[in-house]
């Protein structure tokens, strides 16, 4: 009986041990990344009427890209397109050509990121932009009137 005893003990302190462990063990996930404050930068994009193309205005406080990414479930997913190298200042009706075809109905999300100085992009050294602690970050839907009940939209 003093053996039984002597297991269970032994089995409920394994489980309190692997339940602490677990528990403080598993910490929030961070983000990969910090993105670079700005004093400036804004991306100005509506619902689009196009598959290949996005038609956009922004402002670069610092020269950068914008890029296009899918969205899944409100974070930029996979990038879609980048725009050519930009200089700071102001762009009206940009147009950035996408690498492939947007699905209509579905919503993207564009994003401000800012040169590391090589002027050369790569997603991994070209930091997303924040301004007052807001990454930079709009969206938008493709060919809205094609929406229907079977795609959700984030």
């Amino acid at each position: 009986m003093k053996k039984d005893v002597l297991s269970v003990i032994g089995v409920v302190a394994i489980l309190i041990l692997l339940a602490a462990y677990f528990a403080f063990s598993k910490s929030a996930p961070q983000i990969g990344y910090k993105p670079v404050d700005l004093d400036g930068g804004s991306i100005l994009v509506e619902d689009q009427d196009a598959t290949e193309t996005v038609t956009l205005d922004a402002e670069l406080s610092e020269p950068g890209w914008i890029t296009v990414h899918f969205s899944m479930s409100g974070a930029p997913a996979e990038v879609v397109g980048v725009s050519e190298y930009l200089e700071a200042g102001a762009y009206d009706d940009m147009v950035i050509n996408l690498d492939e075809e947007m699905t209509k109905g579905w919503r993207y999300i564009t994003l401000l990121h800012v040169d590391n100085g090589d002027q050369v992009f790569d997603i991994e050294d070209d930091l997303p932009v924040s301004v007052n602690g807001e990454v930079v970050r709009p969206s938008f839907v493709s060919f809205p009137s094609e929406i229907s009940d079977e795609i959700t939209v984030e």
